[in-house]
């Protein structure tokens, strides 16, 4: 994906769920700031919120990502995704679930012109 960033939709959409979560500011708030200094890696900025969590003592219970894209088809990647997730949340596969959708071609998404996620979290 082009960004600004490595451009990880779905770690992006996770800053923006654990932010909101807890209170928090959205991912350009602080991300804009570490890309003009050249960090651009999205787990990067995933520790930025992830040290806040800590900071008010909750952590991640649960996890459910959403993507919607025509291409690239991203199923069989699901295990490395959730392998990926589980290591930076420190948090077990079986409570994270992926879901995948084209939208029926229905939207510029689903008809191959970006992806969108959607991420939802319970924070205990």
């Amino acid at each position: 994906m082009e960004a600004n960033s490595d451009g990880d939709v779905v770690l992006h959409a996770l800053f923006n769920s654990i932010s909101s979560a807890i209170g928090e500011r959205s991912l350009g708030y602080y991300s804009d700031e570490m890309c003009k200094k050249g960090v651009t890696d999205s787990k990067e900025y995933l520790k930025v919120i992830l040290n806040k969590l800590n900071q008010k003592n909750l952590k991640i219970n649960n996890v459910s990502i959403s993507i919607e894209a025509k291409k690239p088809k991203l199923e069989k990647y699901t295990d490395k995704i959730k392998d990926s997730i589980s290591k930076i949340l420190k948090l077990e596969k079986q409570n994270i679930g992926i879901a995948y959708t084209s939208g029926e071609g229905l939207t510029d998404f689903g008809k191959g012109k970006g992806m969108q996620c959607f991420v939802v979290v319970t924070v205990i």
